[in-house]
């Protein structure tokens, strides 16, 4: 069956917590934190999974406040994670197994500690236009930010504004996340310029695309005029998100990556509001964007969402053209603890890799979630206190803490994993590879799962019809291929009853904790 490029299977690398393998020229830190002679020691191990490419987060040197995503240096190593010479052997050995590389890449914003914005804030050319910065808008002595522009998330606390004053400049900087992190002037050539040779130095080294984060906030209103409010208090998101500056750096960006003889993936970071003209704003998006696919977070959530969601998600990329899927990643607590929590079982843990598999389009697993990772039973637990030089894993309460935990290869007490400054907690160590070797275990599950999408139409672009049904923990749904002349009936039933579903006249029952595919 021939494969579409984005029906494939990405396994995503968190390189803080995967492995450390020894051998690096660049670790002065002693195995405190994964490394990519990590990566290229599991090579093996992934490809045994059956997956098609993986994705690596930042392995960037950062300023300390975003785990990778708050770059210094865009064409550097993090001597913790080895240097470039080790990121070369990890191309080398993923693609001698057959295996895309995509690495992720951190355009919309850097760390204040990166020389283009210290250059900046002393207003050295061409540097001092390579970021955002405003006149505060003032009443009386005081001074407030620019605009009415929201950061996501903001470590200082309280104060919500995408805008930070910065006293050496007198002027105000946007930041569309925390303000360690400022946003990079898209609608500036000059910068377009400055990051495209940054994606050439990568491309050159040999991989295959770039996962791309936030790229709604790419650029924004070159006039900084405040967003509109809907009725309910909710900001209309019309001048800091989607503008047309950034869809023109993506624009660049494509063409830069389809000079290749092999034209480069590009996999894109994209969130966007469920409301109506929410929906209709990613249809446009998705409909003119060069990118390849877009992780949107659509299983971001609980059960109760995941059919409307999914739903949203086909009202946007028909057939699922440019969708990715994930349950998990580096930002959410663990699928097992998040969907089910202290209701979780291995079966369930099954049927939601299950589920996710027959899902059209590209799908991403993260790490450990092929072993049915849970949230760790307490992060203090898997802190190694003792054995974190750059004091990396304060935390801050936030979901990734769980997400970000260890992963472990073996339950031995030799385990590499032991001696990072974030392993696993005991828990963790109860699901390792090592202890994974019995046929029925989530492991050989997942394995058998990827084989199996691999060679039906749950490889195809097509259709999900959800079938009507009454609770958040029965999922009936018709999968098909693009065509329509192929339909799967799919019923997965999560709870604890048997679940009656009726098709075309039919009655089928599935037992608690079961799930079904069959042809109609």
């Amino acid at each position: 069956m021939k494969k579409h490029l984005n029906n494939e299977v990405i396994y995503q690398i968190y390189p803080y917590t995967f492995y450390h393998a020894p051998g690096s020229k660049t670790d002065p830190y002693k195995g405190a934190y994964g490394n990519l002679k990590g990566i290229t020691a599991l090579v093996g191990y992934v490809k045994s999974l059956g997956v098609d490419a993986i994705w690596m987060t930042p392995v960037y040197p950062s300023g300390g406040h975003g785990f990778g995503y708050d770059i210094t240096d865009y064409c550097a190593i993090d001597p913790k994670h080895g240097n470039l010479d080790d990121f070369k052997e990890v191309c080398d050995a993923y693609h001698a197994n057959g295996i895309r590389v995509y690495l992720d890449q951190v355009y919309n914003h850097c760390s204040t500690k990166n020389e283009w914005f210290k250059k900046s804030v002393e207003r050295i050319a061409p540097y001092d236009e390579y970021f955002v910065w405003a006149n505060p808008r003032k009443e009386g002595d005081k001074i407030f930010p620019p605009n009415n522009w929201k950061a996501i998330w903001n470590s200082i606390g309280s104060d919500d504004s995408a805008w930070t004053w910065h006293p050496s400049r007198e002027q105000y900087y946007l930041h569309s996340f925390d303000w360690s992190m400022p946003n990079l002037n898209l609608n500036n050539p000059l910068v377009q310029d400055a990051i495209l040779e940054v994606s050439k130095f990568w491309l050159d080294l040999g991989v295959d695309g770039f996962r791309l984060d936030a790229v709604a906030h790419y650029a924004c209103d070159p006039q900084l005029r405040d967003n509109p409010q809907y009725a309910d208090g909710r900001q209309m998101r019309l001048y800091d998100i989607d503008t047309p500056g950034g869809a023109a750096f993506i624009n660049r960006l494509k063409d830069l990556c389809d000079s290749y003889p092999v034209p480069k993936t590009l996999l894109a970071e994209y969130s966007y509001d469920k409301s109506p003209e929410g929906l209709a704003k990613a249809c446009e998006i998705f409909r003119n964007s060069r990118c390849n696919a877009f992780f949107t977070g659509a299983l971001n959530e609980n059960l109760g969402k995941f059919k409307q969601n999914i739903s949203d998600e086909f009202k946007v990329s028909p057939y699922g053209e440019k969708l990715n899927w994930a349950f998990s990643n580096h930002d959410l607590e663990r699928a097992a603890s998040r969907v089910f929590g202290a209701s979780v079982t291995p079966t369930k843990t099954k049927m939601l890799m299950s589920l996710l598999l027959t899902l059209p389009g590209s799908v991403c697993i993260y790490q450990g979630e092929e072993l049915g990772l849970p949230n760790p039973d307490s992060i203090e637990k898997c802190k190694n206190k003792t054995h974190d030089p750059l004091d990396v894993w304060t935390s801050y309460g936030n979901p990734w803490d769980a997400g970000r935990a260890g992963f472990a290869m073996s339950d031995s007490r030799d385990d590499p994993s032991r001696k990072l400054a974030l392993h696993p907690a005991a828990i963790h160590y109860r699901y390792a590879v090592s202890r994974q070797n019995d046929e029925e275990s989530m492991l050989n599950f997942t394995r058998k799962m990827i084989e199996q999408r691999k060679h039906s139409i749950f490889n195809e672009y097509g259709n999900v019809y959800f079938l009507e049904y009454h609770g958040d923990e029965v999922y009936p749904y018709i999968r098909t291929n693009q065509d329509e002349s192929i339909k799967i009936l799919c019923i997965y039933n999560f709870s604890s009853y048997g679940a009656e579903v009726w098709y075309e006249g039919k009655r089928y029952y599935l037992k608690p904790e079961s799930w079904l595919h069959q042809k109609v």
